[in-house]
């Protein structure tokens, strides 16, 4: 029982400190059909944003690629900003209902220890917000 006590308290130790380092998408909106982001950033750096038509996310927690209508690399001035940062799309979008979807790895390499064989396992996803793009 001890040994149980102990497992949930280290899981829960675990739970904590991986929610606190997802990228958090605080808006999502368009501008002339292009997607500007609001994302919160600790310590972890975004790099990608993905546009999707469903919100269906896998079991990673990211949108299922399957529905993806964008992908885009963020870049943004200061990769070392913390704080809230803004950033929009270079491609537009045609009018419609979409998923939006900020990727960020961990910033310093994190606490966790990659095996070789799990190459995304610094990767987080953020929450999921909808945009629409007005005809």
């Amino acid at each position: 029982m001890l040994a149980g006590v102990v497992v949930a308290a280290a899981l829960g130790c675990v739970a904590s400190a991986t929610a606190k380092e997802l990228p958090i998408l605080r808006s999502a909106s368009v501008q002339s059909r292009h997607v500007v982001v609001h994302i919160e950033i600790s310590d972890v750096r975004p790099v990608q944003l993905m546009v999707a038509n469903r919100a269906a996310v896998g079991v990673d927690g990211a949108l299922m690629a399957k529905n993806v209508r964008m992908r885009e690399t963020i870049r943004l001035a200061s990769p070392t900003a913390m704080g809230v940062v803004r950033w929009q799309s270079r491609t537009k979008l045609a009018p419609g209902t979409y998923f939006v979807q900020v990727m960020a790895v961990e910033a310093g390499g994190g606490i966790t220890d990659c095996p070789k064989f799990l190459h995304n396992c610094l990767d987080r996803w953020s929450n999921v917000r909808r945009i629409v793009v007005p005809a």
